[in-house]
C-alpha cells in the first residue's frame, strides 16, 4: 500500500469515527437510555403526599454573588414555598459580594433568613462549604439567586429521600420564554433535551450530574469541597455516586430563570462549565476509566463526548476538505459548509431580532460548540477569571 493510500485510509477512518461519536452522543445515547428506561418499572416514593410531621428538616442555601437586583425576589419566593415553616431554614451565602446583596438579605433575618457574608471573594464552592457547615437540617437544597421555584418544589424533592439509597435529588431547570433575550430559544430547547435524558438516566440508576440551581442532598453526606473546583454540583454528584448513593431527577420540582440577555453571556457560561468539566475529568478519571459502572459509561456518553464534540466536528471538516476528490466526501463537505453558512447568517442577523428556527439552531449549536472549544483552552491554560452574566 502506498503512503498516499495509507494516508487516505487514515483520514477516512478519522472522519467516520468522529461522525459516529457525534451521532452516538446526540442521537443514539439518548435514544438507548430513553428506551431502556421505558422498560423499567419504578415504585412511587414513600413520602409522596406525606403529612407535615413526616417531612425532614430542610435548609435552602442560596449562593448570591452581587445579586442585589434579584435577591429580594428570590427570598420572597423561597419563603412562600409550600413547606412547613418550622422545618425550613434559609441561608444566603453572599461571599465576595461588593454590592447591596448582603444588606438586602439581612432585611429578611426577622423571617428566618441567615446571611453569611465575607468581603473576600473566594468563589462559590467556599461559600457553599461555609453554608452547609452552618446548616443543621437533614436535607440541604442548593439554589441560585436568579431562579424561582414552583410552590411544591421542596416537597417534590424531599419525597425521594424516603429511600435510604438516595443521596441527592435534582429538579428541572426551565427557561422563561423571552423575545428580547438572545439565548432564550436555545437554552429552552437545550434544557428540554437535557430533561428527557435525565428522566431516563434517573429511572435507570443515577443522573450524570445535578444542576446546582435546584439540588437537594442529605446534609450528612456532604463533604467540604476543594475551593478551586468550578463545577461544584458535578463534584457533589460524583462523591455521592462513588459512595453508592443514587442521584435522582425530579421534573415536578422546577427552577425557573431567564436566559442570558446576550448570547455572549451564555457563551461565557458554557466556557466556564466545560473548563470545569475537564477539571472534573482530571480529578475523577480513575473512577471513569475504564467504565466499569453504568454511571461511568453514562457520564462519558452524556457529558465528555459533548465537551469534545467541537474537536470531532473540526476533524470531520478537515478530513472532508482533504478527501474532497471523492464524491461522498464532496457531499459531506457541502453539507457541513452549508450548515456553518446558516450559522454565520444567523450570527449576522442577530440585530434584527428573532430569527427563523432554521437559522437559530445552527447558530446556537455552533456558538455553544465554539464555547466548548474555548473551555478546553481555558482549562489547558489555567485561566480562571470569569465574567458574571448580566441579569
Amino acid at each position: 500500500m502506498s503512503t498516499f493510500s495509507a494516508a487516505t485510509r487514515l483520514l477516512e477512518w478519522v472522519f467516520f469515527i468522529c461522525a459516529a461519536l457525534v451521532v452516538y452522543h446526540y442521537l443514539l445515547y439518548p435514544a438507548v437510555v430513553i428506551l431502556l428506561s421505558k422498560l423499567r418499572k419504578v415504585a412511587a416514593p414513600a413520602l409522596h403526599g406525606a403529612p407535615d410531621s413526616a417531612l425532614p428538616s430542610l435548609t435552602v442555601v442560596v449562593a448570591a454573588y452581587n445579586e442585589e437586583r434579584v435577591i429580594a425576589q428570590k427570598l420572597e419566593n423561597t419563603l412562600a414555598l409550600d413547606y412547613p415553616a418550622e422545618r425550613l431554614r434559609i441561608i444566603v451565602a453572599a461571599h465576595g459580594s461588593s454590592d447591596a446583596t448582603a444588606a438586602l438579605a439581612r432585611g429578611f433575618e426577622s423571617r428566618g433568613v441567615t446571611v453569611l457574608h465575607d468581603p473576600v471573594r473566594r468563589g462559590k464552592t467556599a461559600a457553599l462549604n461555609r453554608a452547609v457547615e452552618a446548616a443543621t437540617s437533614e436535607i440541604v437544597v442548593f439554589s441560585d439567586a436568579n431562579n424561582q421555584f414552583n410552590a411544591d418544589a421542596l416537597r417534590q424533592l424531599v419525597r425521594h429521600f424516603a429511600d435510604p439509597r438516595v443521596g441527592g435529588v435534582c429538579g428541572l431547570k426551565q427557561i422563561y420564554e423571552s423575545a428580547d433575550r438572545e439565548s432564550a430559544v436555545g437554552d429552552g430547547l437545550y434544557w428540554k433535551y437535557e430533561s428527557a435524558i435525565k428522566i431516563a438516566e434517573s429511572r435507570l440508576g443515577s443522573i450524570t450530574t445535578a444542576d446546582g440551581e435546584i439540588f437537594a442532598i442529605r446534609r450528612a453526606l456532604y463533604r467540604p469541597l476543594d475551593e478551586s473546583l468550578i463545577n461544584d454540583d458535578t463534584a457533589i454528584t460524583f462523591e455521592l455516586v462513588r459512595n453508592r448513593y443514587r442521584v435522582l431527577y425530579e421534573p415536578a420540582a422546577r427552577s425557573y430563570e431567564h436566559a442570558s440577555i446576550k448570547i455572549e453571556d451564555d457563551f461565557n457560561v458554557k466556557v466556564r462549565m466545560v473548563s470545569g468539566g475537564f477539571q472534573t475529568l482530571t480529578r475523577y478519571w480513575r473512577f471513569l476509566l475504564p467504565p466499569r459502572r453504568a454511571f461511568a459509561w453514562a457520564f462519558l456518553s452524556h457529558k465528555v463526548l459533548r465537551w469534545l464534540a467541537a474537536e470531532f466536528l473540526l476533524l470531520m471538516l478537515v478530513c472532508s476538505v482533504l478527501l474532497a476528490t471523492q464524491p461522498f466526501f464532496q457531499l459531506m463537505l457541502i453539507a457541513q459548509l452549508g450548515f456553518y453558512a446558516l450559522a454565520w447568517v444567523g450570527w449576522q442577523r442577530r440585530a434584527l431580532g428573532a430569527m427563523p428556527i432554521a437559522l437559530y439552531v445552527p447558530f446556537y449549536f455552533c456558538a455553544m460548540n465554539l464555547a466548548a472549544l474555548f473551555g478546553l483552552y481555558r482549562y489547558v491554560t489555567s485561566t480562571t477569571q470569569w465574567k458574571k452574566a448580566e441579569r
